[in-house]
């Protein structure tokens, strides 16, 4: 499971966000941590993925990546 960045992104747009250190301070997490999470080689656990979803008050399903047809 992957989140997708560039909705992500555009969900911080939408807030009016307008740094992943911002974001990272508002989950109260590090930039680090959120790094990690956003990172295309890591995948990121169920709860971090929640409470991204709930953050932005939407399902957690609108921010994972399809997984790409071969």
């Amino acid at each position: 499971m992957k989140i997708n960045k560039f909705k992500v992104k555009e969900l911080m747009a939408q807030k009016k966000i307008n740094s992943q250190i911002e974001l990272a301070e508002m989950l109260g997490i590090s930039k680090n941590q959120l790094s990690n999470i956003l990172s295309e080689k890591f995948n990121p656990i169920k709860s971090n993925v929640v409470e991204l979803a709930e953050f932005f008050d939407i399902s957690p399903l609108e921010i994972i990546k399809e997984k790409e047809k071969k």
